[in-house]
């Protein structure tokens, strides 16, 4: 989508926590927006919430760019992120996400968010998101507790609410360069037409 000199861009926040603003993600994030608001027109969507299958396709295709948000639920994302990525599938490859730059914002207690983010970038740059440079963050109540008591801690060892200032400007830049200069990627084939094909023979 190309933008004018005076239009600012869009950037969709996806809260995918059952928690939806209750939550420590969602939280979190707010802190993310605050950053970015002067630059960017920001709008959410809590995927915990009821809405139509149009009204989340007309947010996505609206969108310049998104943040991801989750919490850690048994080593993985929240159960409404996972639905939205099934629901949403025939995405894959099309405008609505291609090229696009995407953020994600993951907490936790202690452990596995790390291998969340991670997993989740991959999913959102198979589907055809462009993850930019340091744009992912696994935030831990036990990080918040060791920087808090800063007992053999140090800052630089754990990623915390400073580095959303950083993440706001590696989107931002992203954001420009796309807009400026965008990039013309190719997709490869996507059967769309039928993810849920049943392939499986039953000898019932």
């Amino acid at each position: 989508m190309a933008l004018s000199i005076t239009q600012l861009p869009h950037i969709l926040f996806i809260h995918g926590s059952p928690s939806g603003r209750s939550g420590n993600s969602f939280t979190l994030s707010q802190e993310l927006a605050r950053s970015l608001s002067e630059q960017a027109e920001i709008s959410e969507l809590i995927l915990s919430d009821q809405q139509s299958a149009e009204q989340i396709q007309t947010a996505i295709d609206h969108a310049d760019a998104f943040v991801f948000t989750t919490g850690t639920y048994w080593d993985s994302w929240g159960s409404p992120l996972q639905k939205f990525l099934e629901d949403f599938t025939q995405l894959e490859g099309t405008p609505s996400y291609l090229g696009k730059p995407a953020a994600v914002l993951v907490t936790m207690h202690s452990v596995g968010g790390k291998s969340v983010l991670s997993r989740l970038q991959g999913v959102l740059n198979t589907l055809g998101l462009s993850i930019p440079p340091m744009s992912g963050l696994a935030y831990s109540y036990a990080a918040k507790l060791a920087l808090e008591t800063k007992i053999g801690a140090s800052e630089a060892d754990f990623w915390s609410p400073s580095d959303l200032e950083r993440i706001a400007h590696n989107l931002m830049v992203a954001i420009t360069l796309n807009a400026n200069s965008p990039a013309k990627f190719k997709s490869w084939e996507v059967d769309a037409r039928d993810p849920r094909k049943l392939w499986v023979e039953s000898n019932v």
